[in-house]
């Protein structure tokens, strides 16, 4: 027998080791599997704690979370010298818009800021200041930063008595000064015909 074992040297202690590891490996999953069964066990009861102590999500809520979710940098604060340009531009537009005083006589243009956006999205927003008495709250704007150096973002918040939010986003071009209205969430706006 000691011979066999001298002439298989080499596999006797690769066999050995093999069972070594083995075995520590074993005992590690072995050991380590207990303690965190319970882990688990107390991570799930504080999340369905969680759960059932919290209030339901109100449509406003849910409305700004899904606005502010389609923004590039949806929870960074743009700096206050944006914040300030788009906020003249935003009151320089909706005056303009109130000036027309009808959905036909609105446009954009680049003296009421709205040149880069969509007519439709000009009309929809026009539509909500003009034909459904939603009131700008300048208060509320929020601006973030967007992936190019003269463009920021922002969200905005119209609201009525009576009515969900009504939230708009875009982006806003700090070169030309210009709103880009891209889309908006909530609110009881309608649609226009004819």
């Amino acid at each position: 027998m000691k011979e066999w074992i001298k002439d298989n040297m080499i596999y006797v202690i690769v066999v050995g080791l093999l069972l070594i590891f083995s075995g520590f490996a074993i005992h590690r999953n072995l050991t380590s599997s207990k303690p965190q069964e319970p882990k688990s066990e107390q991570t799930e009861t504080t999340v369905e704690d969680d759960v059932s102590q919290s209030t339901p999500e109100t449509v406003d809520e849910k409305n700004y979370r899904t606005a502010k979710l389609k923004l590039e940098h949806p929870y960074t604060e743009g700096s206050e010298e944006h914040k300030q340009q788009v906020l003249k531009a935003f009151e320089e537009a909706i005056n303009a818009i109130k000036k027309a005083e009808h959905l036909s006589n609105v446009s954009g243009t680049l003296e009421n800021h709205l040149s880069m956006s969509q007519d439709g999205m000009v009309q929809t927003f026009a539509m909500a200041l003009l034909v459904n008495q939603y009131e700008y709250q300048s208060s509320k704007l929020e601006v973030m930063p967007s992936e190019n150096e003269d463009v920021v973002q922002f969200l905005i918040v119209l609201t009525k008595k009576g009515e969900d939010n009504c939230y708009f986003v875009g982006n806003f071009n700090t070169t030309v000064n210009q709103i880009q209205l891209k889309a908006y969430v909530g609110g009881n706006i309608g649609g226009s015909f004819g």
